[in-house]
């Protein structure tokens, strides 16, 4: 899905750490909350322009996604940007397409769906035949700061889970490392473990890759 193996791109060790707890990042923070989707691998195999990858599946096609799913999922999405300031203080560029994906999705989440409680249930994406989108600046501003918001809380919401379960994310990271790839079986294993209770079909969650 990602591409072949670019067994040409070897990742040193501080790459091959930090890959790591940004790609445990998304998983734990994906494992934890309810509406987010089941992870059935983890990597930190570079495939394709990625140094890693975390693949979350659902358990049933859906057609229809919820507010909560969006909202747990750019939380996901955010988990690699606050694993790697967490542990390493600082930020690489490797969280750079994650926060276009979650910028893209509260974006549409405010302009499409109307699923913001400050602009309400409005579509705001209609365009002209000359490409010009139909809506003030003044609205426009409101909408660039409802996706603000939505990141900031999904943000605080990722450090809330990753903060809680640190000792988890330091000994997932560590085998990561290690084995440099986690099936579904073996990391739902390392949940158990390390006191996450993995989801289950029953849960219905639906999919997405961070």
């Amino acid at each position: 899905m990602l591409g072949p193996e670019r067994k040409s791109h070897l990742l040193s060790q501080k790459e091959k750490r930090v890959t790591a707890y940004h790609e445990m990042g998304h998983a734990l923070v994906g494992s934890v909350l309810p509406h987010a989707d089941p992870v059935h691998k983890v990597s930190i195999i570079s495939r394709g322009r990625a140094a890693g990858y975390t693949l979350k599946l659902p358990f049933d096609d859906k057609k229809m996604q919820s507010k909560k799913h969006f909202l747990d999922d750019i939380a996901g999405t955010l988990g690699g940007y606050v694993a790697e300031e967490m542990v390493f203080d600082d930020i690489t560029t490797g969280p750079h397409n994650d926060l276009s994906v979650a910028s893209a999705l509260a974006r549409d989440m405010v302009s499409r769906y109307g699923m913001s409680d400050k602009l309400g249930p409005v579509a705001f994406g209609e365009t002209t035949a000359t490409g010009e989108i139909r809506y003030s600046q003044d609205v426009a501003a409101k909408i660039d700061e409802e996706v603000a918001r939505i990141i900031d809380e999904a943000k605080k919401r990722a450090k809330e889970v990753l903060t809680k379960h640190r000792a988890a994310l330091d000994a997932m990271s560590e085998k990561l490392i290690e084995v440099e790839t986690l099936e579904r079986e073996e990391f739902e294993k390392l949940l158990v473990a390390n006191g996450i209770t993995p989801k289950t079909p029953e849960e219905g969650q639906e999919g997405a890759i961070v």
